[in-house]
């Protein structure tokens, strides 16, 4: 099977052109990565990220909060586009801990969450992570439960791609 770019289809086996570290996308050529970078337009990166058939998150760096969600992730977290965009990504798997006094990220119990802490790093340092794991508590109607989520990461331009890989809740 020939490698393509994951969102335009441009075959990847006769050029220099995947992005290291492909995570996220499993492939993605360079003029796909610079309309992430050109681009300031939330409904253009969505449109973009529509095309990949996994739930996916594009957090901005600071605040590090969702950009933007394709349907897929809308569609696992049950929420709309304007109920993800501007939170950040505890909020929107419903974490328990997101919506304390201090919040996601900066209450106590976050101090060692590998999905943020994967995050930081990515933007930080440009390391891409896969299939990072942790265990959530989680706030579904009112019910809590422990979920394990399951998450990789991919920095594209000044944005990072967050894959949800698993959120299934524990029995």
């Amino acid at each position: 099977m020939k490698p393509i770019c994951v969102l335009c289809k441009t075959d990847l086996d006769n050029s220099n052109e995947q992005l290291p570290e492909s995570n996220v996308t499993g492939s993605i050529c360079f003029s796909c990565a610079n309309k992430f970078k050109l681009s300031s337009s939330a409904d253009i990166l969505k449109e973009i990220i529509d095309t990949i058939d996994t739930p996916i998150l594009l957090m901005q760096p600071e605040p590090r909060q969702v950009y933007t969600a394709n349907n897929k992730a809308l569609e696992l977290f049950d929420k709309t586009l304007s109920q993800a965009e501007g939170c950040r990504g505890g909020q929107v798997f419903d974490c328990v801990h997101a919506f304390t006094e201090a919040g996601c990220g900066k209450d106590a119990n976050c101090e060692n969450c590998k999905i943020k802490n994967a995050v930081i790093e990515t933007f930080a340092a440009g390391k891409s992570f896969k299939d990072i794991a942790t265990d959530l508590q989680i706030n579904k109607n009112g019910e809590i439960s422990l979920y394990n989520l399951r998450v990789s990461t991919e920095k594209v331009g000044d944005l990072e791609l967050l894959r949800i890989d698993q959120y299934k809740k524990k029995t």
